[in-house]
C-alpha cells in the first residue's frame, strides 16, 4: 500500500513539474496597432516585435501576441492576464507597477512640423502657446510631459500618431512628437507622396528613451520572464541578428528630412 502510495505521489509531482514547464513554454505579450512598427498583420508582427520573438526563442520560450488598444495592453499585463507588454519607454508612473527588460530599442523623439511653418526651440519654455499634438498613453519625457500634465502647453490629444500626423497636414496642430524613425516610417508608408514633402522634424531631440518590455510587479513569473528575456536579448545580439535587423531598420527609414 506504501508503495503504491509513494509511486503515486512521484507520478503527481512528475505531472506538475511537466505542467510547470508547459506553462513556461510560451510568453502571452500584449500589445497594439503600430504600423509599420508594430501591426498583426505585418510579416512577422513588425520588426520591434520579430526582435522580442527571437529574444526568447533563444532560451526555447515561443511568444504568443495580443493586440489590443493601448491603454488596454497595460491593464491586461498590470492585472496579469497577460504575462507582459512590449513595448514601452521607461517612466515614474510606470514603473511603480511594472519591472523592465533590458532595451530592445532606443528612440529619438523630435518635433514635425510643416516646412512652410517656421518652427524653432531649445527649451519647453519656446513651446508656450504653441498646438501640440498628443497622442493618448504615450510619453515624450519628463519634461515634456510634465508641461503637458501641468497644462503650461496648448496640447491636443488624438487616438493615434497617424490621426495627429493628419491634422498636421491639416494646419489643426502646429507642431507633433513622435520618433524620428517611425515618424519618417509612418508617413511613407500611410500618407500620399504628395504630403510627405510637405513635413519635416527640427533637429533638436526632445529626449531618447530606452524601450523594453514590462511585466508586472505583482506577477509571479516576474523574475522569471525578465531574467528569461534579457539572457536571450544578450544571445541574440552576440549572434550578430540583432544588428542587421537594427541596420535592416535603417536602411528602410525614409530620409525626408534632406
Amino acid at each position: 500500500m506504501m508503495k503504491n502510495y509513494l509511486y503515486s505521489l512521484g507520478l503527481f509531482v512528475t505531472a506538475i513539474g511537466s505542467f510547470n514547464g508547459i506553462a513556461q513554454e510560451t510568453i502571452r505579450i500584449s500589445t497594439g496597432e503600430y504600423p509599420p512598427v508594430y501591426s498583426e498583420k505585418l510579416p512577422g508582427n513588425g520588426k520591434i516585435l520579430h526582435i522580442v520573438r527571437q529574444a526568447f526563442a533563444q532560451m526555447d520560450v515561443k511568444v504568443e501576441y495580443g493586440f489590443f488598444p493601448w491603454s488596454r495592453t497595460l491593464e491586461l499585463a498590470k492585472n496579469n492576464v497577460w504575462d507582459a507588454t512590449c513595448c514601452w519607454g521607461l517612466t515614474p508612473e510606470r514603473s511603480q507597477y511594472f519591472s523592465y527588460t533590458d532595451e530592445v530599442t532606443t528612440r529619438e523623439y523630435v518635433f514635425y512640423h510643416l516646412k512652410s511653418y517656421p518652427f524653432d526651440w531649445h527649451s519647453v519654455d519656446d513651446l508656450t502657446g504653441i498646438e501640440i499634438g498628443i497622442t493618448y498613453n504615450y510619453s515624450y519625457g519628463h519634461k515634456l510631459d510634465s508641461a503637458v500634465s501641468a497644462g503650461k502647453l496648448l496640447a491636443e490629444y488624438a487616438s493615434s500618431d497617424e490621426i495627429n500626423f493628419r491634422k498636421l497636414l491639416g494646419g489643426r496642430i502646429k507642431v507633433f512628437p513622435i520618433d524620428r524613425k517611425l515618424g519618417s516610417q509612418l508617413l511613407s508608408s500611410l500618407f500620399k507622396p504628395a504630403e510627405v514633402p510637405l513635413l519635416t522634424y527640427h533637429p533638436k531631440p526632445i529626449v531618447l528613451t530606452t524601450v523594453g518590455l514590462m511585466v508586472s510587479k505583482t506577477s509571479k513569473q516576474v523574475d522569471y520572464i525578465i531574467e528569461t528575456f534579457n539572457e536571450g536579448l544578450k544571445r541574440y545580439k552576440a549572434s550578430g541578428e540583432y544588428d542587421r535587423y537594427i541596420a535592416e531598420l535603417e536602411r528602410s527609414e525614409n530620409k525626408i528630412n534632406q
